[in-house]
């Protein structure tokens, strides 16, 4: 009975996840959580920040305990911002960035991905320069903000894991095996749009040191109700394999 509900709810999903390919925007974090370092360019290309038409997408700093202190817009033809408080309180945590209709200025070039600088400033008067590539999104909106933090790596030899349940968290040997189950069992065709993306999740995963689960799925558009029931399909094959047999002691 299990497997069989298991079973109908994968076909549904990847049935849904073929046709938008996304992830919804109720099966992720409100705010994503994004590591100091990388959101300052010191470990790879700048962060994309989408904004969507209607909503705003925020910036938050006061996990690290930064005040912003200043605001560089590359291209303001697309976008317009704000802060919590006003900038020369000094008091400043949080950007807040909004779409707008296209604005022409005299001389100015544009861009369809511009970049957004933020600079800020620690209690103890230390200076940073976050860098952010900012751009427009039609898509399902999928977060609200970024919430910039001074959270580390996974220490060395420990996976990151997905909540699929109460009390179960899926790995992403999990999720593979559950892939892999799927396709034996004719849940799902080797040859779906879907398929390919899932392994593209497993693949960035596997390779990033500075990203939860749900950021990769962000990333990669998988769907997090799909990643969690291929995670579950993968615990419980993983249950079903037998023992392996204890050597006799020879008495």
């Amino acid at each position: 009975m299990k497997t069989n509900i298991l079973k109908k709810s994968i076909i549904a999903t990847c049935a849904i996840s073929t046709i938008f390919l996304a992830v919804p925007c109720h099966a992720l974090e409100a705010i994503l959580t994004v590591n100091a370092n990388l959101a300052r360019g010191l470990n790879s290309k700048a962060v994309d920040i989408n904004v969507w038409s209607g909503r705003a997408t925020a910036i938050d700093f006061s996990g690290v305990n930064e005040r912003i202190t200043q605001i560089f817009l590359a291209d303001p033809t697309n976008f317009t911002y704000a802060t919590d408080t006003p900038l020369d309180s000094g008091q400043a945590t949080t950007v807040f960035l909004r779409k707008i209709q296209p604005l022409k200025f005299p001389n100015l070039t544009t861009t369809n991905i511009t970049n957004l600088f933020v600079k800020t400033k620690t209690s103890d008067g230390k200076s940073h320069l976050y860098t952010f590539n900012l751009q427009k999104s039609n898509s399902s909106p999928s977060y609200s903000g970024l919430s910039i933090s001074n959270q580390t790596s996974l220490p060395e030899g420990i996976e990151p894991t997905l909540k699929v349940g109460s009390f179960r968290r899926a790995t992403i040997n999990d999720i593979e095996r559950g892939l892999v189950s799927s396709i034996t069992k004719g849940y799902t065709p080797p040859s779906d749009p879907v398929v390919i993306k899932v392994r593209e999740f497993i693949a960035l995963a596997r390779n990033t040191s500075d990203k939860s689960l749900i950021e990769v799925a962000q990333t990669t558009r998988v769907s997090l109700p799909l990643l969690t029931e291929l995670g579950l399909l993968g615990i419980e094959d993983s249950l079903k394999k037998p023992l392996p047999k204890q050597p006799k002691l020879n008495n």
